[in-house]
């Protein structure tokens, strides 16, 4: 491989490639013309079908999320077009969002869908976001800055820490299941044990029934 990257002790690998695919991270990809957004998360040349997909990865607040999902969605247009000339080939982008506390817009299922993930990897990233948004936050309590910040944006510092974050490996949790919500247009994975995450109402959040106090103060214990 010709570069990596290190966070901490795992290793995210810029280009793979073999004889069946290419997958770059994070990399500038040459085109013939100028375009200014050339640089997405993910780039993955599929050999035997031909295809490119290109896929973008963001974590936000709930008031961001459809403005989010549909900014990564028609980022990379011109870049896509481009790239359609140069390889010959179909080109798809493929926007993978949700916020800090693991909600999703009602169009993330057929996204999964074509990126062929399944469910219990999808409850595992899930599970992941809102772990480290819960350490994050503890991490800033123990520091003292959520005096000095107001709410919201103690929780875009989180969320913005995920990002950098979430790829870590970390243990495997408990299978989730989906359960929509078709009143304000999203859904959400809850556990098996049907204690939702967020309020049935409309958009505003409660306090969740996981207790996010309760978490922080647990990591807080075992920091």
């Amino acid at each position: 491989f010709k570069s990596s990257k290190r966070i901490r002790s795992h290793a995210v690998q810029e280009i793979l490639h073999n004889e069946y695919a290419e997958i770059r991270v994070d990399i500038r990809i040459k085109t013939d013309v100028k375009i200014r957004n050339k640089r997405p998360d993910i780039f993955i040349l599929d050999k035997k079908k031909n295809k490119i997909t290109l896929i973008e990865v963001g974590i936000t607040s709930q008031d961001s999320l459809q403005i989010v999902e549909t900014e990564k969605l028609r980022k990379y247009d011109l870049l896509a077009n481009e790239l359609g000339l140069i390889y010959r080939c179909s080109v798809e982008i493929i926007p993978y969002v949700m916020t800090w506390d693991g909600i999703v817009t009602k169009y993330h299922k057929s996204h999964l869908k074509r990126l062929e993930i399944p469910m219990n990897v999808e409850a595992y990233i899930q599970s992941i976001v809102l772990k480290k948004t819960v350490e994050t936050i503890s991490f800033d309590r123990r520091r003292g800055l959520e005096s000095e910040l107001n709410a919201e944006e103690s929780w875009e510092r989180a969320s913005m820490s995920v990002i950098m974050r979430s790829e870590m490996h970390e243990e495997p949790t408990p299978s989730y299941k989906e359960e929509k919500r078709e009143e304000d247009g999203v859904k959400i994975l809850k556990p098996k044990n049907n204690t939702p995450f967020i309020s049935q109402g409309e958009s505003t959040l409660e306090e969740p029934t996981i207790n996010i106090k309760k978490m922080v103060k647990e990591v807080e214990e075992n920091m």
